[in-house]
């Protein structure tokens, strides 16, 4: 017990807490991806596709050239020397156009090992709205990096990414694809997902927590300034009159960013004590100690 005067003048501060929807996650790091190697693929894959381009259109004049003075050749209209000069163009514009093909499938295999199909297909497409909104940085690219021996679920299309670990801040994040290439330390999974810009910029470090399955719990948000710890424990108070409260533990419960999700003790609507939980606990010890008379 403690009188509304004393809780005053020791600020103690209490909330009512809601209920949250909570679904099971695993927490993982990520960065914000660089395009600059991407864009500069880009670059070299269209000049190799215009290239090639240009080749075939080659190719296709020199093998008109050359039946028409085949068929004028056979009429003794044309000397033979022109007609060996022309199968000689052919034979070398069929192998510039052969060899500009080839450089195009090279870049694209390359695109292909680096990034994926669906995220090189995207940047070379020229109609598509994700490579878009990432070239304008009305969204970024992320590359998620799984722990070893974590897998992404089927259904998890969509995860919580944010920087400084701040779970309550976090912001979702839409899958793009697999990511070819592992970490060289961690050696887990990695997948790219795109996000909203906002205040995230090329190179940064972000946490991101994955679904661990799709059953959802319905529990309550303990802050960290709400907990307490005693004899190894933790609990909290909770203000259950004007100037009474009580403590409980908190033995089950789930990291939430900065916070506990705790789904078991605690129902939505408590009055949670989230300033002075400590001074509460000294209160309560003080009137355990017996009297010296006692």
């Amino acid at each position: 017990m403690l009188e509304p005067a004393r809780q005053r003048l020791a600020g103690i501060e209490t909330r009512i807490l809601d209920a949250v929807e909570y679904r099971p996650e695993t927490r993982s790091l990520g960065r914000i991806v660089d395009l600059q190697p991407l864009l500069e693929l880009r670059s070299r894959y269209r000049a190799a596709q215009a290239e090639a381009k240009i080749t075939d259109a080659a190719l296709r004049l020199a093998r008109k050239n050359r039946d028409r003075l085949a068929s004028l050749h056979s009429e003794a209209i044309v000397a033979t020397r022109e007609l060996i000069h022309a199968e000689s163009q052919l034979a070398a514009d069929e192998a510039r156009a052969v060899t500009a093909r080839q450089h195009v499938r090279e870049l694209q295999e390359e695109g292909l090992q680096a990034w994926g199909t669906e995220l090189f297909q995207a940047a070379v497409a020229g109609d598509s709205r994700l490579f878009d909104d990432l070239l304008q940085r009305r969204r970024v690219l992320l590359l998620v990096t799984l722990h070893h021996g974590q897998a992404l679920p089927a259904d998890a299309a969509r995860i919580m990414v944010a920087r400084e670990g701040d779970r309550q801040a976090a912001q979702p994040a839409e899958l793009v694809s697999a990511a070819p290439k592992t970490d060289d330390i961690v050696q887990g999974e990695t997948w790219f997902f795109h996000t909203d810009a906002r205040k995230l910029r090329t190179g940064m470090r972000i946490e991101a927590w994955i679904p661990a399955s799709a059953e959802k719990l319905s529990g309550v948000v303990i802050p960290r300034s709400a907990q307490i710890w005693h004899e190894g424990r933790p609990w909290v108070y909770l203000r259950i009159g004007a100037d009474r409260f009580v403590r409980r533990p908190i033995d089950a419960h789930r990291d939430y960013g900065d916070a506990w999700f705790v789904d078991e003790g605690i129902e939505p609507g408590a009055s949670l004590v989230t300033r002075g939980a400590q001074l509460l606990l000294s209160e309560e010890q003080r009137h355990a100690i017996p009297e010296e008379d006692d």
